[in-house]
């Protein structure tokens, strides 16, 4: 009877974690749908706003009030898609740059900020959110043969 509870309570478990696991893919989604829209509407905002600054070339006029409404429409856009990508790196495993402290996904191989190497080993710690590389055996034997050259 222990043996099938444990088969119950393993199913169980393993079905919880399936429907929290599809739970965070839907919210992942959405907020890749949501930041899709807003990078159209800041796209159709500038476009409109190149459109308004060629009439106003064109006309000998001065850039009107709509240019600067459009483009503090774009700067509130701006933020809510940095809030979008913010609330994405919840939901990704990222990694943080040892040179720039920018926020990586751990399958990168070098930082898109920086371009420093990150080297992410599978013992990696988490911290703060933040997934943290351990140091390398390398580092400690080239700290190691640097003592050994100043004996």
């Amino acid at each position: 009877m222990d043996f099938l509870e444990s088969v119950k309570n393993a199913v169980g478990s393993a079905a919880q974690t399936v429907a929290k696991k599809s739970g965070e893919v839907v919210e992942f989604s959405k907020i890749k749908y949501a930041m899709y829209d807003v990078k159209g509407d800041i796209r159709r905002l500038k476009e409109e706003i190149g459109g308004a600054v060629y009439d106003s070339y064109k006309n000998n006029a001065p850039l009107d009030e709509i240019v600067k409404e459009k483009c503090a429409k774009i700067e509130e856009l701006s933020k809510q898609l940095h809030e979008y990508d913010e609330q994405l790196d919840n939901y990704k495993s990222m990694v943080k740059c040892p040179e720039c402290g920018k926020r990586v996904k751990d399958e990168s191989k070098f930082c898109p900020e920086c371009g420093a190497k990150l080297a992410v080993e599978k013992d990696a710690e988490v911290h703060d959110g933040y997934v943290t590389p351990p140091p390398s055996e390398n580092a400690a034997q080239t700290e190691n043969s640097g003592e050994a050259q100043a004996e």
